[in-house]
């Protein structure tokens, strides 16, 4: 065959040898006209598949009718979308669908994806594309492919069961939505050549599959419930997607990363998954699902799955426990690392792999992306310039981050295409490296072995970096004497708790049982139990012996010591907490966040031991606390006209008099902690409350002068006693007086101004957490 370009090519490729065994199967095809015509760039890149790859050369002489559409100047210069291969696609499977010839459309998908993953790999090998574009195109493909798949299995199963429905809150039926979401390399659209696939499988809600649309109220031709009709579309999608045929197997699906792993269900409701990682989520589990995304089937269920589990994945407080599970999976990594066969050839998971750098990447984002949203991001190589952004790496260990991530992923994907298998394991034959090393460009094996090494080499320093071993903790520092068990020391228990001040240690140490166990009913994980007991151990350092208690009271003198943290009624707290628990709802997230936070715990601790009115705002507005923590408003000192300023913002709101009460109430709240915390003086809180108080009768008069609809002002609203003398306290009635000018005759329409504004402000309300007032009628000056 007369081509000096193609010549020149095979003489340069990586296994000339292999190159020529390819072309005279080509030519055996029938293929030699193409072969003969090829420009210098096709040329290079046909010689670089055929070299690079034992399985994509067999595939080539198996479907000869490809080589022409694969060397196309367009097709190797340009990428190609999930929408292009959709669209390309759709008119092979929609008239099979709708002849219900199933396995001629899996068939026809299979050979489809096998011509995909062709295309690509030649672009990888032939170097049209990076690592991020290559990633990218196979994960496009993975998703078109799960995606047809869904649609024949689902077509299937709903032919013989009938359509999933779902009852709504409002009693109406709903058809139940149902998607794949895709983890790992695939989630992250980061899929190597012989990825497994990991999913999971989530559905909207419990109910039955019914062959005729049910009717409104009723459930007659109700079928297998949604639990088993999507269990068995999980089946049917793993049978189908790992079928192995004469074109072999789309994927190898993973389900082992789904909540209880091999145990657990195939599929869950979006409730499901919700309370089990809201109760039984691991840190592992966070990383993993930093990489979730929808992948088949509805892309709204998908999304509110992430948006359900986004405070999971990536909460703003972490507590210690956290940092000890990761510092427990880097452990893991490590012996993992060590007992990994050929570790040293394993350029995942050995030292200085790719799984370094994930575990990095992963990490950083669990312990920062709930507070800084920017890190949020599925992919490794974004990431690592985000991480650099927010100087949590620096620039060059960034950089050297991900020089050796594209560099190792390069080196993966050739070891793969090779025989279109799983591996991450460099050759021990000498010329299957030398083959690998001229794959990645190197002229010899041993430059190629040098960059390697210098690549790990750099992951490494910075995985000890970021990883160093915490410094050993002295025996014996800092712990006390170890505490039994709740539950089977009850004497130890009653004659602690009454040295500890509980006047009534029974009832103490039943609220404490279910503190720490849970209430009875449901079952509490073992994770939630440690959080529960770490608390229970706090709160009983705030209650000192009862020798101790006199001694600080002697010690405080009569005045007592208001930033003194020992808790006056210890029993009342405990009711008090119990009480909380169960208006916030799940334990599990609460209890994580005062393990992360335990400042925001003792806090409420004090609260609820220092004003039993305060307990009351915070029980029935159980995230009141949280809010004003975080936001930092504790440590703001406001007068009236930043007051004013915040009120007028609810101008807009249905109900004046309810957002009037509920500012009230946090405001009154936020004062109310500040004293307890002792973090001003008392003058300062007297001003505070004075200007709240100032600022609510401002606000509440301009909206009554709104509803009259008056431009001007006629009254003036004077302050009495108390308000007065800018000395209000928590207890305080609002002595005000309405005055207008003498030239005001309408005195009856003053009055309906007043009692606007005093029907805004009263306390008579529903729940209480208005200002009490007291007022005469309105008088002319």
């Amino acid at each position: 065959m007369q081509n000096h370009a193609w010549s020149a090519a095979v003489a340069a490729c990586a296994d000339p040898a292999r190159a020529r065994h390819f072309e005279a199967a080509l030519v055996g095809a029938g293929l030699q006209p193409q072969l003969r015509g090829l420009s210098e760039a096709a040329a290079q890149a046909l010689a670089a598949l055929l070299s690079g790859s034992q399985v994509l050369g067999e595939w080539l002489v198996q479907h000869p009718d490809w080589l022409e559409v694969l060397l196309e100047p367009e097709v190797l210069a340009h990428p190609r979308s999930a929408r292009g291969l959709r669209a390309e696609f759709e008119p092979q499977l929609k008239p099979r669908l709708k002849e219900r010839d199933y396995a001629g459309a899996l068939g026809r998908l299979r050979g489809f994806q096998q011509r995909e993953l062709t295309r690509i790999a030649l672009r990888d090998l032939a170097g049209k594309a990076d690592v991020a574009e290559v990633t990218l195109e196979l994960s496009d493909l993975a998703d078109v492919c799960l995606e047809t798949v869904l649609r024949v299995v689902w077509q299937q199963l709903t032919e013989r069961f009938g359509v999933p429905y779902e009852l709504t809150p409002e009693g109406r039926w709903q058809r139940t939505r149902f998607c794949v979401l895709g983890l790992g390399k695939l989630g992250g659209q980061e899929l190597n050549y012989s990825s497994d696939v990991d999913v999971l499988f989530v559905y909207g809600a419990e109910g039955w599959a019914f062959k005729d649309p049910p009717r409104e109220g009723s459930q007659a031709g109700k079928g297998l419930g949604n639990h088993d009709f999507f269990r068995r579309v999980g089946e049917a999608f793993i049978a189908e997607v790992g079928r192995s045929t004469e074109h072999g197997a789309l994927y190898r699906i993973d389900l082992r990363l789904r909540p209880e792993g091999k145990t657990g269900p195939l599929a869950r409701s979006l409730e499901g998954y919700e309370n089990y990682y809201a109760q039984w989520g691991q840190t592992w589990e966070r990383l993993m699902l930093i990489k979730a995304r929808g992948v088949a089937g509805d892309s709204v269920l998908a999304g509110e799955f992430l948006d359900l589990m986004q405070p999971f994945r990536f909460p703003r407080l972490l507590g210690p426990g956290v940092a000890e599970e990761m510092a427990a999976m880097k452990q893991r990594l490590e012996t993992e690392a060590v007992r990994t066969p050929d570790q040293n050839r394993n350029v995942k998971l050995g030292r200085g792999g790719i799984r370094e750098i994930e575990f990095i990447v992963q990490t950083q984002q669990v312990l920062n992306a709930g507070r800084q949203p920017y890190l949020m991001d599925r992919q490794t190589l974004p990431t690592l310039r985000k991480l650099a952004t927010y100087e949590l790496l620096t620039p060059a260990d960034a950089d050297t981050l991900g020089a050796a991530y594209e560099f190792l992923r390069r080196v993966e994907h050739r070891l793969q295409m090779e025989s279109h298998l799983q591996t991450h394991t460099l050759p021990t034959e000498r010329r299957a490296r030398e083959r690998l090393a001229r794959l990645m460009g190197f002229a010899r094996l041993s430059e190629f072995e040098a960059a390697l090494e210098q690549h790990r080499a750099g992951v490494r320093r910075v995985y000890e970096a970021i990883f160093a071993p915490a410094a050993p903790v002295r025996a014996g520092a800092g712990a006390g004497t170890a505490l039994p068990e709740l539950t089977g020391h009850d004497d130890f228990w009653r004659a602690h708790l009454a040295e500890r001040s509980f006047r009534d240690p029974e009832q103490a140490l039943r609220l404490a049982t279910a503190l720490v166990h849970g209430p009875g009913f449901g079952h509490v994980s073992a994770r939630t139990e440690t959080f529960a007991r770490r608390l229970w151990e706090r709160l009983l350092a705030l209650c000192p012996a009862r020798s101790t208690l006199e001694e600080r009271r002697a010690a405080a003198g009569p005045d007592g010591d208001p930033a003194a943290r020992w808790l006056s009624d210890p029993d009342r707290v405990l009711a008090r907490l119990d009480t909380f628990i169960s208006a916030y709802g799940t334990r599990a997230p609460l209890f994580e966040t005062w393990h992360a936070k335990p400042t925001l715990f003792d806090l409420l601790v004090l609260l609820f031991d220092r004003s039993e009115f305060l307990a009351e705002t915070v029980i029935r507005s159980p995230d009141l606390v949280d809010e004003l923590e975080y936001s930092g408003r504790l440590h703001e000192v406001r007068n009236r006209e930043r007051t004013l300023t915040d009120l007028r913002h609810g101008r807009d709101d249905d109900d004046q008099r309810l957002w009037i009460r509920r500012y009230h109430e946090t405001e009154f709240t936020r004062i109310g902690l500040r004293e307890i915390l002792g973090l001003a003086p008392l003058e300062q809180h007297l001003q505070e409350l004075t200007a709240l108080a100032e600022a609510c009768l401002q606000y509440a008069l301009e909206v009554a002068l709104r509803k009259c609809r008056l431009k001007t002002c006629p009254v003036a609203i004077i302050g009495l006693g108390k308000l007065g003398g800018a000395e209000l306290n928590y207890g305080s009635d609002l002595d005000v007086v309405f005055v207008a000018d003498d030239s005001v005759r309408n005195l009856a329409g003053l009055q309906r101004i007043a009692v606007e504004v005093l029907d805004l402000i009263a306390s008579q309300t529903e729940r209480g957490g208005g200002l009490p007032t007291g007022c005469p009628a309105a008088a002319g000056r």
